[in-house]
């Protein structure tokens, strides 16, 4: 895995190398959007734009660049057929007053002075060359305010560049490359920075089918914090949950396989590389094995094994292997939305045991299968989601120090409000561990989390408070 990350960081670095200007294409092309009682239709063709502008229909808008020299003063008609049980979309434009004009590329009825349009296809992506931007640039800096942390301040930087590029309607190709920063000082000072890839993959676009291939960043699930049934990406743990959920990913080859009919969608992903998660610093206060107290993350430890840990060099044991798969049905419709996915694949977070044998704490990543499922409707005010996983094998901990592995069951629920249909965002989640038939464990049996968040954003978007 090691090779094969430093071989992608070094190709993506050699690709970002070159500058290409960020330049449009013209060509025709025909966009809707339809959402609800809206619709946007854009047709272009190379010509001056203009607006037309129909105040009797709820928020139509229609751009129309077709060569018009001018646009006529008097009022015109303007009629949308928008009739849900048809899979077409209708435009007809009606010019009723006295010698309107038009250009040569217009083809008109002359019994009724009629232009239809009609389109069958949603989106229709167009050719563009290739551009290369900085797409994020982030400075954090943290001051610890418990003396008792070990640690005075904590500071974080990160970069990502992004290469897009659409060779033709159907094809897309994107390559990022990302450095990150990190700093802490107090006891055991330490600081790093890293160079690796993000998003990077060669994706195809069909009628009604995608498939991509590439470094990938593939979350399943529904809430926002801990979603259950999101178990084979890649996390990243450098600072902890520091993060939103999506910075808290890591992308990871795969191959994705996305079919869609009607209001449903079925997706493939095959990790043929697994790539575990990222680790903070071990001098990092986010490390899950901490040497000075002799704790584990999630293990409720004694003084027998903080001794123990204290002591012993820990060995993340990172298995050379593929990441796994996994399939997921996921429908959407007018009163609740929902998915029901299997996957096969390795705990990508790894689990910390001791082992006598040679007096080390080794990490683990079993295999496990995973049946779950998620759900979310409108309800309370806001929107209510959950969901739930079933595992094969979650690794534990007997009393006498023996790892095994168990059956458990990992669920979340979640209500996201918008109080005064603003664009303030309440989120509040609930999520828990169960596990089953477990025999005596240092591991907690149950655990509950509850967590939530309140976000306000302001100066159109470009700040927000949290």
């Amino acid at each position: 895995m090691k090779l094969i990350h430093t071989k992608v960081c070094l190709a993506i670095v050699a690709l970002l190398a070159f500058n290409f200007p960020a330049l449009s294409q013209a060509e025709e092309e025909l966009l809707i959007l339809d959402e609800d009682d809206s619709e946007l239709l854009i047709m272009e063709d190379d010509e001056d734009s203009k607006l037309v502008e129909n105040e009797l229909i709820e928020n139509e808008l229609i751009e129309l660049e077709d060569g018009f020299d001018e646009v006529e003063e008097e009022s015109e008609l303007l009629l949308i057929d928008d009739d849900s049980s048809d899979q077409e979309s209708e435009l007809v434009i009606s010019e009723e007053d006295s010698d309107p004009e038009t250009s040569d590329s217009e083809t008109n009825d002359p019994q009724t002075n009629i232009i239809t349009k009609h389109a069958s296809v949603e989106t229709s992506a167009s050719t563009t060359t290739p551009t290369l931007k900085v797409d994020r640039l982030w400075l954090e800096y943290g001051h610890f305010t418990q003396g008792n942390s070990g640690k005075n301040s904590q500071g974080y930087g990160h970069g990502l560049a992004v290469f897009e590029w659409n060779p033709s309607p159907q094809w897309e190709i994107k390559a990022s490359a990302r450095v990150d920063g990190y700093f802490e000082s107090g006891r055991d000072d330490w600081e790093d920075a890293e160079l690796d890839y993000d998003e990077t993959y060669i994706r195809y676009k069909g009628e009604s089918s995608t498939v991509t291939l590439g470094a990938q960043k593939i979350l399943w699930g529904r809430i926002d914090e801990f979603p259950a049934t999101d178990r084979l990406s890649t996390q990243d743990f450098r600072r902890f949950i520091l993060d939103d959920l999506e910075d808290r990913r890591l992308a990871s080859l795969a191959l994705r396989l996305e079919h869609f009919f009607d209001n449903n969608k079925l997706d493939f992903v095959f990790y043929p590389d697994f790539r575990e998660t990222q680790l903070a610093d071990r001098d990092s206060t986010w490390y899950p094995v901490n040497h000075r107290t002799g704790e584990i993350l999630t293990l409720e430890t004694d003084s027998t094994v903080e001794a123990v840990v204290k002591t012993a060099p820990v060995r993340e044991n990172t298995p050379d292997s593929e990441g796994g798969f996994g399939l997921r049905f996921s429908r959407i419709s007018n009163n609740l939305d929902y998915a029901l996915s299997v996957q096969k694949g390795r705990q990508t977070v790894p689990y910390f045991s001791y082992n006598p044998a040679t007096n080390t704490i080794e990490g683990r990543y079993p295999r496990t299968w995973i049946v779950g499922g998620d759900m979310g409707f409108e309800a309370l005010g806001g929107t209510v989601k959950f969901e739930a996983t079933w595992l094969s094998d979650t690794p534990v901990t007997r009393i006498d120090g023996r790892y095994t592995t168990v059956k458990s069951v990992n669920w979340g629920a979640a209500l996201e409000l918008f109080p005064g249909d603003g664009d303030s965002r309440l989120n509040l989640q609930l999520t828990g561990v169960k596990l089953m038939r477990a025999p005596r464990v240092i591991d907690r049996a149950e655990a509950y989390i509850f967590n939530g968040s309140y976000e306000v954003p302001f100066d159109d978007n470009r700040w927000r408070a949290r």
